[in-house]
């Protein structure tokens, strides 16, 4: 038998790794312990059904299958008798409960003999089954993972033989054999992602044991956290125990009243969290998790998974909590400039005290929201504002740049710098202007020192040149003033503490600001922004590093009875406790730094592939944009920003899962679509005006809402009415708009607006 039979049966099957003529594995490991039974890619998980000429190929021209071949196990359930853990006795008991099990359609010899075997049955869907049975030690029970395929070749020399049945004799599981197995139901535990799973306090107990009790004081509490929410506040008497052995213990007393507070927290660490700490100290999953990322659909929609379903205006968790809150202080709703707003605070509040596990990556970010004159930005600006001083980093947030000189001394007074500029557009002409034109030459160096800022967060930043003698010259005029209040004896801790915090910064200007964090968010109208994105702009610029939030509706109806909401208790605590992590270490009050150990926010197995899925894929877009575009940088610097999101949105949580990388890759898709098409608009604009025109509008209409024809006549006013309204029904006429009428019951009129398909 081979894998071409399972193929056909509609099984996914992928290619193993070989062995090489001196016995060692082929994948190049020389201690490599799975000889023969490895997978050539480390994405088997994502195998598709193989279309049947890619099928021809893998088969006939790459030799993937020519030693063996794995089975992803999805809607199976695979008997595996170890016979040298005690499977074959084990497997005679199992008969004894379950006689039925012996009919199986498919039963195959492994390549290991003493009466070693698999047993292929079918399991309906979404049913989570124990993997191992106390009763039936060397026996596993797999409905998830992969099993090696008959035909295949063991390491002992033997091959993997079907002696009972083929793939398309595959029976249903006895029901009795699914009882047996079914994981006993105690609470219907959510995941991070928003999946579910049946988890019993024996589950939990098991993930407890193999962590250390005696843990850092974060990890204690997230546990315990993981286990109340994964339990519906039942699993008290678990952790209690598991506590209880650790040199740590605080009594029961004072531990039960911790577990009631869990049950109050805004943002509730689920059970996610706990496996990932069981699984680094050693467990094994024994739970079937429900995939979040259906697999089968990547080929059709030439995406690295699916993102159909995603809400760009609903971040998942703790961050999808403060956009709301935010949007809640805008008398007309403001929802996309609201997550802007969410994912920069939280990116400013996490980013001195946290870092990734796979890149290092800070949650410095620069945005850039669009929006129409007066409707609503600055309610987002206080927002912002005031989730800031919640935790105190306020005294590091400026409202403009004035000058490269200035932003220097900003960064050296504090280890970080939070930028939230009003209409930035205007800043952004100075800039170049300074650069093309020598007007305001003391910003020609700003987008240079913006640009060292963000790719140093977690290096030294080195000052050179007139830039390093001038920001010394103005600290060290502030040392003086400060001396001489000293000496006329006007003598204060503040004081005090300012000359000293000014020696410091005098200090890291010779050797260095060690970990700088500086973030900008910008507002400015369309007609002003729009101009500005050009090809320099995009592939040299911090522009093309940053993200563009387009509030595409000009004329939001105000919110009926409005009333801003003060920022909720619970939200605020979680700030804090995020900024803080137990310590505090503002000097004074006067500076914000932080130079202790980053924690490090890990990443689920799923979510880490998922990340490699979209560093391909971006990849990829780099290489067909080089020869269309020759935008290739915007796709080439698009995974780190994903890597920044996906960690502002997984800190408050613990663990990075995959729903944060697909909100994540979403968002960053969106932006560079919309940043390509107002490239294109304006670099054609003088060879090519009918196609800037037409690339201009499309990136107008390209929101779920579409947009009037009055609103794009008053967006683009060079161009004439008849001009615009031309291009909109070519673009109609052939079939990437479309035209969407609405009738409106007050005015009794029916508006159109246009869309991009």
């Amino acid at each position: 038998m081979t894998a071409r039979a399972f193929w056909e049966a509609g099984h996914r099957v992928f290619g193993l790794h070989g062995i090489t003529n001196d016995g060692q594995c082929d994948c190049g490991l020389p201690s490599c312990a799975a000889i023969l039974k490895h997978p050539r890619s480390s994405k088997w998980q994502n195998t598709p059904h193989w279309a049947e000429d890619q099928f021809n190929t893998l088969e006939k021209e790459t030799g993937h299958l020519a030693t063996g071949y794995g089975i992803v196990v999805r809607g199976l359930l695979v008997i595996d008798v170890d016979a040298r853990n005690g499977g074959v006795e084990s497997y005679a008991s199992l008969v004894e409960r379950v006689p039925a099990i012996a009919g199986a359609g498919l039963i195959v010899e492994t390549g290991s003999g003493g009466g070693s075997k698999h047993l292929y049955f079918k399991i309906p869907e979404g049913v989570a089954l124990l993997q191992h049975h106390a009763d039936f030690p060397g026996v596993d029970f797999k409905s998830s993972g992969y099993v090696v395929g008959p035909g295949s070749l063991h390491a002992s020399g033997n091959h993997y033989v079907a002696v009972v049945g083929t793939p398309a004799d595959i029976d249903d599981a006895p029901p009795e054999l699914i009882d047996l197995l079914r994981k006993p139901e105690r609470h219907r535990a959510e995941l991070a992602d928003g999946s579910h799973i049946d988890v019993a306090h024996a589950d939990i107990a098991e993930m407890l044991a193999v962590v250390d009790p005696d843990t850092n004081h974060e990890t204690w509490v997230r546990c315990g956290m993981a286990a109340h929410h994964a339990s519906g506040g039942t699993a008290f008497d678990v952790w209690d125990k598991w506590s209880n052995g650790g040199t740590k213990y605080p009594g029961r007393d004072k531990l039960e009243r911790r577990w009631h507070s869990f049950g109050k927290s805004a943002n509730p660490v689920t059970l996610g969290t706990l496996v990932h700490y069981a699984e680094a100290a050693g467990w094994k999953q024994s739970v079937v998790f429900t995939p979040t990322v259906d697999y089968s659909e990547e080929v059709v929609s030439g995406l690295p998974f699916d993102i159909s379903d995603i809400d760009l205006k609903r971040p998942p968790g703790f961050v999808g909590t403060v956009a709301e809150w935010i949007n809640d202080q805008c008398r007309r709703p403001r929802e996309h400039l609201a997550v802007a707003g969410a994912i920069t605070a939280m990116g400013n509040i996490i980013g001195l005290r946290y870092t990734d596990d796979l890149d290092g990556v800070t949650g410095n970010l620069f945005m850039f929201c669009v929006a129409g004159s007066r409707t609503g930005k600055e309610a987002i600006l206080q927002s912002i504002t005031e989730l800031h001083k919640a935790v105190g980093i306020h005294i590091a947030t400026h409202g403009s740049i004035k000058s490269e000189q200035e932003l220097m001394r900003n960064l050296t007074r504090h280890q970080a710098s939070y930028y939230v500029v009003d209409e930035i557009a205007h800043l952004l002409g100075k800039i170049k202007n300074a650069q093309t034109k020598g007007g305001a030459i003391y910003l020609d160096g700003v987008p240079g020192i913006l640009m060292s800022a963000y790719s140093k967060a977690n290096g030294f930043m080195l000052l050179t040149g007139d830039l390093k003698e001038e920001t010394r010259r103005m600290i060290r005029q502030e040392a003086q003033q400060i001396e001489k209040q000293l000496e006329e004896g006007k003598a204060t801790r503040g004081l005090e503490a300012r000359l000293a915090a000014t020696y410091q910064q005098l200090q890291s200007i010779d050797n260095g600001l060690e970990k700088p964090f500086l973030s900008l968010i910008g507002f400015t109208t369309p007609v002003n922004f729009d101009v500005m994105v050009d090809y320099q702009s995009a592939t040299n610029g911090f522009i093309g590093r940053s993200l563009i939030f387009n509030e595409r509706e000009t004329v939001p109806r105000a919110k009926k009875k409005f009333k801003p909401r003060k920022l909720p208790m619970p939200l605020e605590m979680t700030l804090k406790q995020l900024f803080l992590n137990g310590e505090v270490d503002q000097t004074g009050g006067s500076r914000v730094e932080y130079y202790g150990d980053r924690t490090v926010v890990p990443t689920t197995a799923k979510a880490a592939l998922m990340l490699e899925a979209v560093t391909e894929w971006f990849e990829d877009m780099a290489e067909e944009q080089k020869s269309i575009t020759g935008l290739e940088a915007l796709a080439l610097g698009a995974y780190e920003l994903v890597s920044k999101v996906s960690l502002v949105l997984a800190v408050p949580g613990g663990i990075r899962t995959e729903e944060h990388v697909r909100w994540s890759f979403a968002l960053i898709k969106r932006d560079i679509e919309e940043k390509t098409r107002l490239v294109v608009s304006n670099d054609r604009a003088k060879d090519n005006p009918l196609m800037a025109l037409r690339s201009k509008i499309a990136n107008m209409i390209a929101g779920d809402e579409g947009e009037t024809l009055g609103v794009i006549c008053d967006r683009i006013r060079s161009k004439k009415k008849a001009d615009i309204e031309h291009v909109l029904n070519e673009m109609v006429k052939a079939g990437i708009a479309i035209v969407i009428e609405t009738y409106n019951r007050f005015n009794k009129r029916t508006t159109k607006r246009y869309k991009m398909i």
